[in-house]
């Protein structure tokens, strides 16, 4: 079941819904079935033991950008 990011038409509501075969998706705001599927991102996160990615990536569990007091 995936996860889709919805922008309803008729009232400007932004939200997402999990989208179970093609069902039509239907705003919880107002009801209408007028929407755009929105493009959506996605957030994974790494142990840090043995990534092969970014040399310059943190460690640290408190930050994800290396930018917080522990990792500085």
């Amino acid at each position: 079941m995936p996860l889709h990011d919805f922008v309803c038409r008729a009232c400007g509501h932004a939200f997402e819904a999990l989208v179970m075969g093609k069902d039509q998706q239907v705003c919880p705001q107002c009801g209408s079935t007028e929407l755009t599927k929105l493009m959506s991102t996605f957030a994974c996160r790494t142990s840090g033991k043995g990534d092969s990615g970014d040399a310059g990536s943190s460690k640290c569990s408190g930050c994800a950008g290396g930018s917080c007091s522990t990792c500085h």
